[in-house]
């Protein structure tokens, strides 16, 4: 008998995928409920987050809480155009969702069925998919960018762009400028519109990740305070994580971080 025969068998590829379904997934105990970690991704690698809200003592909401369409909105898509609506109610109605702004959620009976845990994942990595129509929202220039990119110009500085790091957990994170120094700076301007709290906890695993591989980077976050809503988590998670998190109106603090660097302006 080949190797190859003895491998493909069935119960040693149930066990695989059952001990990756097993890795991926994470329940966490919040204020609300609880948070799962499913082993289902969005369009750019993220895991899939929903949470589990106790309703009465036979039902359960499950929600997004808003992140599925917050997450399209930063990939650029006008959530409020027809062609968009007429796609995004038509997957409510094929998994039974209901929307409340933002938020997609469903009602379930206890006990819970794991079909419908699953499904309602799916559900929402088939909307995300909604990021591949071919009607983006008009982008309004963007005024964190230009003037990042004002200060680089200034100091005659022409820093790699789309750079790539990796860190000793994750492969390949990309940030928006990266610019060599005594003190290497790492600089991504947030793109995301709205409320910008679950995307701050993604960078901030990011930046630790990064840290923890490049001891000397100087990780920096700039935002638009008209453009996100960066309530006190999402701050506190940027202050924590980062060298400088800051709005793009604080050149005075963005040209001293790059004064630490060891970046002298010529």
């Amino acid at each position: 008998m080949s190797e190859n025969t003895i491998i493909l068998q069935p119960d040693s590829v149930r066990q695989t995928l059952q001990s990756f379904w097993g890795d991926s997934l994470e329940i966490a105990t919040i204020r609300s409920g609880l948070a799962l970690a499913v082993p289902l991704c969005f369009p750019d690698g993220w895991q899939v987050l929903f949470d589990l809200q106790p309703l009465t003592p036979k039902a359960v909401r499950v929600t997004d809480r808003g992140r599925t369409l917050q997450w399209l909105a930063g990939a650029g898509q006008n959530i409020e155009a027809d062609g968009l609506v007429t796609m995004l109610n038509e997957r409510i109605r094929t998994f039974q969702l209901q929307r409340d702004g933002w938020e997609l959620y469903r009602d379930l009976p206890l006990p819970l069925a794991g079909v419908d845990l699953h499904l309602f994942g799916e559900a929402l990595v088939s909307i995300a998919h909604l990021n591949n129509l071919h009607e983006p929202a008009s982008k309004p220039p963007n005024v964190a960018r230009q003037t990042v990119e004002k200060i680089f110009k200034e100091r005659n500085l022409t820093p790699e762009r789309n750079f790539k790091l990796d860190g000793k957990v994750e492969r390949d994170i990309r940030v928006d400028y990266y610019q060599v120094a005594q003190h290497p700076v790492a600089m991504e301007i947030l793109g995301r519109r709205g409320v910008v709290t679950s995307y701050m906890e993604q960078w901030g695993f990011r930046w630790r990740d990064l840290r923890d591989a490049h001891p000397d980077l100087l990780p920096v976050m700039i935002y638009d305070a008209a453009v996100q809503d960066v309530d006190s988590t999402a701050l506190a998670i940027g202050e924590s994580v980062c060298e400088l998190f800051c709005s793009y109106e604080q050149t005075e603090q963005i040209n001293g971080l790059l004064d630490r660097a060891g970046i002298t302006q010529l």
